[in-house]
């Protein structure tokens, strides 16, 4: 079934409580050992920091609700250095509003035939994933929905590895690769620089691949840029930039 807009920001509520939970948990073990290693007990770093022993029993235990400020005092008392690190390597859940209205047009133009999955996980290194992925039969299509490109040759590059991960797990199956854009001055700017790259790295036309996404069977044509509008009432549909 298709997650809404509303589904993908419940993920990523999801997700990032998992990764607290986590980081927390590694932390009061870390916390712990320096503790143990330095000879001091609980109480008597909890009163280097004028708080209740149970503070610092709850932040090794990996409490999320101990602060922020208490972690780094009790790290400087046990010999620690508190940094504050986001690694990247992973996709964003939800880039913005703009992006969340994109993928809802975009769910309401595919056939209920197609299996939906939101931010679908792409085999490999990173916590890599689609924005959205259809499959029927044979077919797999990986759909990067992009509210404003920066770099095409990244993203066409990014969309063939990803389409490699899967493909080599997904024996039988034919991956495509879709670049859903909103049809602005500037996606339009892009079609008209770069003609060649974009008609060998998506040759299919944008009407195609709409045909495909409404379409209750037939094969999916191949790869392409599928042109979103950006605003519309009622049900939302692609439009290819010219004829």
């Amino acid at each position: 079934m298709a997650r809404t807009p509303g589904g993908v920001s419940r993920l990523a509520l999801r997700e990032g409580d998992r990764q607290l939970r986590s980081t927390v948990a590694r932390f009061g073990d870390e916390i712990r050992q320096l503790r143990l290693r330095a000879g001091l007990s609980q109480a008597v770093v909890a009163r280097a920091i004028g708080v209740d022993r149970s503070v610092v029993c709850r932040l090794e235990a990996g409490d999320p609700a101990v602060g922020l400020r208490l972690r780094a005092r009790v790290a400087v008392v046990v010999g620690g250095d508190l940094r504050l690190v986001c690694y990247g390597g992973g996709t964003p859940i939800l880039l913005d509003t703009a992006h969340a209205r994109l993928i809802q047009g975009l769910l309401e133009l595919s056939d209920p035939g197609w299996a939906v999955t939101l931010e679908a996980p792409v085999p490999g290194p990173g916590r890599r994933s689609s924005d959205v992925r259809l499959a029927r039969g044979a077919d797999i299509v990986l759909i990067e929905v992009e509210t404003r490109v920066r770099s095409l040759e990244a993203i066409i590059r990014e969309c063939q590895g990803k389409r490699a991960e899967v493909a080599a797990q997904s024996v039988g199956s034919r991956v495509h690769i879709v670049l859903a854009l909103p049809r602005t001055r500037h996606h339009q700017a892009i079609v008209r620089a770069h003609p060649t790259i974009l008609a060998t790295a998506f040759p299919i036309a944008s009407r195609q691949l709409e045909a495909a996404m409404i379409g209750a069977d037939g094969h999916w044509p191949g790869d392409g840029v599928l042109w979103l509008a950006t605003s519309s009432r009622g049900r939302r549909r692609p439009r290819a930039p010219g004829p």
